[in-house]
C-alpha cells in the first residue's frame, strides 16, 4: 500500500467522520431475504459454488518446514492433507487411498517420506502423489499405475500463508486476491511466529458469523469496556470494497482512547509506544503508523478476516459446519521469539483482552440466530456503515450464479461503481 493510499484513506475518514446523512447518489438497498441464512438450498448452493471454487486459508508454510512434513485438514468436508514434497513446494492431496479409501496419513501432523496407507500399505510419492508401491501388485489385473496416483487440490502460498481451492481449474491464486493483496504485502509476514490459536462453534449461520466483523456499527453496543467507552469510534470507519468480495475497514479511535495513547486527535498518525510489543518490518513506515493508530482489518472472500496491527495479527476464519453451525477459528501471529513453551506475560494479556472481544460478539451472536428465524423478522435492512455485508452478498450471488438462484433471494448488484480497481 503506497503513500497516496494512506492519505486517500485518511481523507475518507475525515468525510465520514464529518458527515450528517448518506453519500449523495450512493444505492439504496433493499432488504436481505432472512432465507438467504435460514434455507437449507441456499446453504447447500453456496457449498457447491463458494467452498468449492473459493481459495481458503488451510495454514501456515512454517508449519511443515521440512520435505516430508504435512499436516491433515477437513474444513472443506473431505479429509485432505498438505505436504511439502521433496522439491520443496507445498502441494494438497486428498487424504483417500485410491484402493479401498482408506486415508493415507491417520496423524494430524508429521513426517513421512512416503505416504502409506496402513490398510493395505498402498504407498504414495509425496511430491507428485503417484503410486509408488503395491503389495502383491501381480493380483491385480491391468493395474494401471497411472491412473491410482492421489488426486490433488489446487494449493499456493501467498505471504507464509497456504491457500488451497477444491476446483483443479482455480485461477491463480495472486490473481484472485487481486488489489486486497496490498493490505498485506508492506509487511514482513514471512518472519511471524504463531503466539497462539482458538476456537469456538457458534450456534449460527456462517454469515451471520462473518458479518459481525465486517461493521463496527455494533462497536460501542457490544464492546463498550466498564467505564462505558468503546475503543473505536464507528463514525470514523472508512470501508474500501475490492472486486471479488474482498473488502477493508480502517476505523479511528474514540476520543477517549485517543488521551490513552497520547494522540493529539484521531488523524495524528505516529509511531505509538507498544511496550513489551515487538513492532513488525516493513517496507512502509507510513502504514505501520496507520496501523498504530486506527483499527484496520482486511476480509478475504469468503471466510477469511485478518485484523491488522503494527505487532501482529489475529487471522479469523469462518468454516461452515452446516447450516446453523459455525467453527469460528482465531490464529494470532507476531514478530517475536521466545524460550519455551509460555509464551510472554505481555502477549498473554493480549490474549485474554482478544479472546474475551471474541466471547462478547459470541454471547451476541447465537440468540442473534434463534431469533432471526422468528417469523416477526420479514428483511434485514442494512444501512451505508454496513456495505462490506451487502458486498459479501453480492459476491455470492455472483459466484453462485444469478440463474441458479430463486428470484425472491436475489441481490441487487449495485456496488461495482463503489469498488477500487
Amino acid at each position: 500500500m503506497n503513500l497516496s493510499k494512506i492519505t486517500d484513506i485518511k481523507n475518507k475518514i475525515h468525510y465520514e467522520a464529518s458527515r450528517t446523512e448518506a453519500p449523495e447518489g450512493f444505492p439504496k438497498f433493499h432488504d436481505i431475504p432472512k432465507e438467504r441464512y435460514t434455507s437449507q438450498e441456499f446453504y447447500e448452493l453456496e457449498q457447491e459454488h463458494i467452498f468449492s471454487n473459493s481459495w481458503v486459508v488451510a495454514g501456515r508454510e512454517d508449519q511443515i518446514p521440512t520435505p516430508g512434513d504435512f499436516f491433515t485438514f477437513k474444513k472443506l468436508g473431505e479429509p485432505m492433507l498438505l505436504i511439502r514434497g521433496n522439491d520443496g513446494s507445498i502441494r494438497c492431496f486428498y487424504n483417500t487411498c485410491q484402493h479401498r479409501g482408506a486415508p493415507v496419513v491417520r496423524d494430524e501432523s508429521g513426517s513421512s517420506k512416503r505416504l502409506r496407507c496402513q490398510y493395505h500399505s498402498w504407498s504414495y510419492d509425496i511430491t507428485d502423489g503417484s503410486l509408488v508401491a503395491v503389495p502383491d501388485e501381480h493380483d491385480f489385473i491391468d493395474l494401471d499405475r497411472t491412473q491410482r496416483c492421489l488426486p490433488q487440490i489446487s494449493c499456493d502460498t501467498f505471504e507464509g500463508f497456504i491457500f488451497i481451492n477444491k476446483n483443479p481449474l482455480a485461477e491463480p491464486l495472486r490473481d484472485y486476491l487481486g488489489s486486497a493483496a496490498e493490505m498485506l504485502e508492506p509487511l514482513d509476514n514471512l518472519s511471524l511466529k504463531e503466539i497462539y490459536r482458538e476456537s469456538m462453534v457458534i450456534p449460527c449461520n456462517w454469515k451471520i458469523t462473518a458479518e459481525a466483523f465486517l461493521e463496527v456499527y455494533h462497536f460501542k453496543h457490544i464492546h463498550s469496556n466498564k467505564e462505558g467507552w468503546a475503543t473505536l469510534d464507528s463514525r470514523r470507519a472508512a470501508m474500501g470494497l475490492y472486486p471479488g468480495g474482498h473488502s477493508r475497514m480502517v476505523t479511528g479511535y474514540s476520543d477517549q482512547h485517543i488521551n490513552l495513547s497520547g494522540m493529539q486527535g484521531w488523524d495524528d498518525w505516529k509511531a505509538l509506544d507498544n511496550g513489551d510489543f515487538k513492532t513488525m518490518e516493513s517496507t512502509s513506515q507510513e502504514y505501520l503508523e496507520m496501523l498504530d493508530c486506527t483499527s484496520t482489518a482486511v476480509s478475504y472472500f469468503p471466510n477469511t478476516i485478518i485484523p491488522l496491527g503494527s505487532f501482529g495479527y489475529p487471522v479469523l476464519l469462518f468454516w461452515p459446519i452446516d447450516i446453523e453451525n459455525t467453527l469460528l477459528e482465531w490464529w494470532y501471529y507476531g514478530p517475536e521469539d521466545w524460550e519455551g513453551n509460555a509464551i510472554p506475560e505481555h502477549w498473554q494479556k493480549r490474549a485474554k483482552q482478544f479472546d474475551q472481544i471474541m466471547d462478547e460478539d459470541k454471547y451476541n451472536m447465537a440468540p442473534m440466530w434463534e431469533s432471526l428465524k422468528s417469523p416477526a423478522l420479514s428483511g434485514i435492512p442494512i444501512n451505508y456503515q454496513e456495505r462490506r455485508i451487502w458486498h459479501l452478498h453480492e459476491e455470492i450471488d455472483r459466484q453462485i450464479g444469478h440463474q441458479n438462484i430463486p428470484d425472491e433471494l436475489l441481490m441487487d448488484q449495485v456496488l461495482e461503481p463503489h469498488l477500487e480497481s
